[in-house]
């Protein structure tokens, strides 16, 4: 096989979640690598998970390929022996003598050059000077939908509208939020309507009534039409729209999030670029479909990478071999322990060098295509698409 060669090609993260060092401080090292996995994330984010299930999730943590590969990749780096005990001894000690250090060498070490951060979660929020100072690298504002409907909604369905959309445009005159995003999947369904302001006024009446409980019936038309105002700001002001598109964890509307769910709302703004976070996973087929026909609809990486382990090559070879290279985003989804910055990036970019490789021994790509079009996955299209330097 050809050999694709990526090492030198910086990173930008288009889709992670910020902390604080004290944050990374507060927690205790031990059980690090198993809040890393899929299920591990999930304790912290979902409301709909048992906490007393925690300790049985840490035990089948050991037996992920993420954890797995996570040990032996971090007693390289850290000279210990690749077992749970020593990398999480080793790790707390790294941290403890150096914080900003410990994981700026992760970066580093992964060529982790910028992040974008997804403000929404958690909450408080956390600025991204904070996430700065404690990564090290240069950090992009993406400013969320759902933080503001909460805060303005008590106040009747015109203050809603009008408080969102100056939420939206304040955040907009901010040159380091380089992004909106919605998470609508998460509380009514990806399957967007486009109700009236009659329809919406008369659902905002019922939601108020039934207390703001979230459904279907009464909450969706009002989220469905916010969702399509807020994409008209973000065009007005020039500013890419993520959603959140597949899976996640147990309070996704999971039977309405499929990228199919998407179409007419994307049809209805094709002219306004959308990210799909997560390319739909685990239906990256429908995603990578989706922006092969919509112009401006992108695709971001994450989860797939680093939690689908076993399918990325697959996926990646569909995705590029399906969607325009051009379109598609290196993302982690990291959310709070650094080493999933570090871990992800070099999957990413290992499986990356692989499937490119695959398609030069085809006679695809040339090796010198490959390699441009590695470099764009893992940085020049995020900086591009979100007018970022570098």
């Amino acid at each position: 096989m050809n050999r694709v060669d990526l090492s030198e090609a910086e990173i930008v993260d288009a889709h992670t979640h910020p902390y604080r060092l004290d944050d990374l401080l507060a927690r205790d090292s031990a059980g690090f690598e198993a809040r890393m996995t899929f299920m591990g994330e999930s304790f912290d984010s979902s409301s709909h998970l048992d906490p007393g299930l925690r300790s049985f999730m840490q035990d089948l943590a050991a037996s992920t390929m993420l954890v797995q590969v996570t040990l032996r990749w971090l007693a390289e780096r850290l000279g210990c022996e690749p077992t749970r005990e020593a990398v999480t001894a080793a790790r707390d000690a790294a941290i403890r003598a150096d914080p900003l250090g410990y994981t700026k060498g992760l970066l580093d070490a992964a060529g982790v050059v910028e992040v974008l951060t997804d403000e929404g979660y958690p909450q408080p929020p956390i600025t991204r000077q904070e996430f700065e100072a404690a990564i090290g690298v240069p950090v992009h504002r993406v400013a969320r939908l759902e933080p503001w409907i909460l805060e303005h909604r008590e106040g009747g369905f015109d203050d809603l509208v009008d408080g969102v959309e100056h939420e939206a445009a304040t955040a907009a005159s901010d040159p380091r939020c380089v992004a909106f995003k919605s998470i609508i999947a998460y509380r009514t369904g990806l399957d967007v309507t486009n109700p009236g302001p009659q329809e919406a006024t008369e659902a905002y009446s019922r939601w108020r009534g039934d207390d703001f409980r979230e459904s279907r019936e009464h909450s969706k038309p009002v989220r469905d039409f916010l969702l399509h105002r807020a994409l008209d700001v973000a065009r007005t002001h020039d500013r890419p729209f993520h959603i959140h598109c597949g899976g996640g964890d147990p309070d996704i509307q999971l039977a309405h999030a499929r990228p199919q769910d998407l179409w007419p709302l994307l049809v209805a703004h094709q002219h306004q670029p959308v990210v799909l976070i997560h390319t739909g996973f685990p239906w990256m087929p429908e995603a990578a479909y989706i922006a092969s026909v919509l112009p401006h609809v992108y695709l971001e990486l994450s989860e797939l990478i680093p939690w689908g382990w076993s399918m990325v090559d697959w996926a990646l070879e569909v995705i590029l071999g399906t969607a325009p290279g051009i379109k598609v985003l290196y993302g982690s989804d990291e959310v709070g322990e650094p080493e999933l910055l570090y871990v992800s990036a070099r999957m990413g970019r290992e499986a990356l060098e692989r499937v490119l490789g695959l398609l030069v021994d085809r006679d695809h790509l040339t090796l010198a295509e490959a390699e441009r079009l590695g470099a764009d996955v893992l940085a020049g299209n995020a900086r591009r698409l979100h007018g970022l330097g570098g």
